[in-house]
Order: structure tokens, then C-alpha cells, then sequence
């Protein structure tokens, strides 16, 4: 006969005493397994919450940004002289403007061998993407500001598509057994959250405080980025988190506009704000990607292994 055997150690001697002490510890816990009141929700279902549109402070001017629309191209001219003269605008920055400010490193820090492709905070030179800020707009009235966003004459020479490839490309699809073309489409995707980005910018001179107010869940992790960038102290950079309508990935990031914000507020002496539209998150927030359909060329080649027979390998181009 077999003998069944149970090896699973009974509750009682792994759990220190078996269902009557855990439930009594959890009685005598306060906060773990209980119901928790929550303290965030009376602004928001009373109409309260403070989103980053309802932030004002006095005397402040209203950004535009003005991008790109090319997905890859050389900056040949950009002509903001119809936007500095339209009464209310105080000033339009290109970046010559800011050619102090560094682009904006990656999430994680510095990577040596990618800093060539970090964001600048205005594109230099050339355009890599629909959307990229290319000039700032900075007026009285945010009226004034969209008006003169649309003077901005950019001349862009538009450039190939980039194609990355590893090695001889052309020799390995001349020498390959097969060769296989397909069109694959990808589906245009964004967050959308209800609430689009939004950026405040403000300077305390007396104090020399730089105050950015927002949504972004990596408050901390811009403070530090904000500070290196323009060489001030962590601690005279206070990020201030709003109430946050959604987010879907794209609140994970330190922006342009951002950036743009701070050193606006610190070089202008007002307060600046910034607050995006849906047309601007479409074509420039962070997990925005264009629906499109892009030929791709699969090489099919073999490789041999010791102790083993030839096996595929695909390789896609």
C-alpha cells in the first residue's frame, strides 16, 4: 500500500499560532487589512481639485511652443521677426536663445554612449520627430501667445528616413537563401489622459527658489535633472505635484516644456505657464506613436552549431 504523506506544514506552526493569532494580530493593526478612510478624495468629488490649468500666480506670461512638422529634416531658417512684433509678446527663443541649457538626459542618468541623441530642449541643427519644439513663444495673454506661435515661419529640409543597420546590409540580403518582404501596420497609440500636460514656472529672486508646479509622478527625479541642467542646488528647486488627471505613461519624464518653463521664469522674472492642448499631445507626449505601414525585409540565413544540425535565423531589417 501507498502512503500518502502530507509535507505541507500545518498553519499553525508557520503562521506562529494558527487563524485565531492572525486574526488577532490583524485586529490590533491599525492600518494593515483595515479599511482606510481616504484623505485625497473631498477636493475631487467636491469640484475642489487643483489641476495644473487652474494654477495662476500674478503678473505671469503664457508659453507657446512652436514644432516641428517634419519627422526628420535640417533647420535651414527660422524667421521669428512677425512674432516679436505683435504687441503683448515679450519674447521668442530659439536655441540660440538657450544655448546654455544642455539636452535633457535619460530617465536613468547619464548614458556616455547615447548622449548624442538626448532631447534638446529646442531642436539644434535638425528635427527628429513631428512635434519637436523648435522656438518658444512668451506673451501676456495666451491669445497673444497662440497668435504668434503661427508667425513662426521654419524652413526645414527634409531628410531621408534614417535606416539602421548592423554590418553589410546589402551583401547580407545579395548572399542570403531566402529573402522575404512584408508590409507590417502599426496602430497609431497615446495615453490621452483627460487631463493634457502642464508646466508652471516660477522664481522666488528673493529667496532663490525655482518653483515648477505640474503633474509628474517623478517629482524628485526632475528636481535632481532640473538641477544639473542649470547648475543650481537640488534644494532650491521645489517640484510641486498637482491634483493629476490620468496619466498612461506619459507623466514618467522631464519635458522640454518643462525645462522651458524654469528658465523662462528665472530669465524673464515672471511666472510662465504652459499648458497643452490635445492637438500638441497627439503629435509630441512621450507615449504618442503615429499609425503608419513600414515595408520590412526578413533575411532568412543559417547558422551551424557543433553537435547540432543547421538552424534558421531571422534577421529583421
Amino acid at each position: 500500500m501507498t502512503q500518502v504523506v502530507n509535507a505541507t506544514p500545518q498553519r499553525e506552526e508557520w503562521q506562529g499560532g494558527g487563524e485565531d493569532a492572525r486574526a488577532a494580530a490583524t485586529r490590533a493593526n491599525k492600518w494593515i487589512g483595515q479599511s482606510v478612510t481616504r484623505l485625497e478624495d473631498p477636493p475631487l468629488v467636491r469640484g475642489r481639485a487643483r489641476f495644473a490649468a487652474d494654477i495662476s500666480f500674478p503678473h505671469q506670461l503664457h508659453m507657446r511652443v512652436v514644432r516641428a512638422n517634419h519627422a526628420h529634416g535640417k533647420i535651414v531658417a527660422i524667421d521669428t521677426a512677425a512674432a516679436r512684433a505683435l504687441p503683448g509678446v515679450i519674447a521668442v527663443w530659439t536655441a540660440a536663445d538657450i544655448a546654455d541649457v544642455p539636452p535633457i538626459d535619460f530617465r536613468e542618468g547619464p548614458i556616455p554612449a547615447l548622449e548624442p541623441y538626448r532631447q534638446p530642449v529646442l531642436a539644434t541643427e535638425k528635427v527628429r520627430y513631428v512635434g519637436e519644439p523648435v522656438a518658444a513663444v512668451f506673451a501676456d495673454d495666451p491669445y497673444v501667445a497662440e497668435d504668434a506661435a503661427d508667425l513662426v515661419s521654419i524652413d526645414i529640409e527634409e531628410l531621408p528616413v534614417l535606416r539602421q543597420g548592423y554590418g553589410d546590409v546589402d551583401a547580407v540580403l545579395g548572399s542570403a537563401p531566402m529573402v522575404v518582404e512584408v508590409e507590417l501596420a502599426i496602430g497609431r497609440h497615446s495615453g490621452v489622459p483627460l487631463e493634457a500636460r502642464g508646466a508652471i514656472g516660477r522664481y522666488d529672486a528673493a529667496r532663490g527658489i525655482l518653483e515648477l508646479h505640474g503633474a509628474a509622478k517623478v517629482p524628485h527625479r526632475n528636481r535632481d535633472l532640473l538641477a544639473r541642467m542649470l547648475k543650481l542646488p537640488p534644494s532650491s528647486i521645489h517640484v510641486h505635484e498637482a491634483h493629476v488627471g490620468g496619466g498612461f505613461g506619459i507623466r514618467g519624464e522631464l519635458y522640454p516644456e518643462d525645462v522651458l518653463v524654469c528658465v523662462a521664469a528665472v530669465r524673464l522674472r515672471r511666472p510662465v505657464k504652459w499648458i497643452e492642448d490635445r492637438r500638441e499631445h497627439l503629435i509630441a507626449a512621450r507615449s504618442t506613436t503615429k499609425g503608419e505601414s513600414s515595408p520590412s525585409t526578413i533575411v532568412i540565413s543559417t547558422i551551424r552549431a557543433p553537435m547540432c544540425a543547421p538552424m534558421p535565423r531571422a534577421s529583421c531589417i
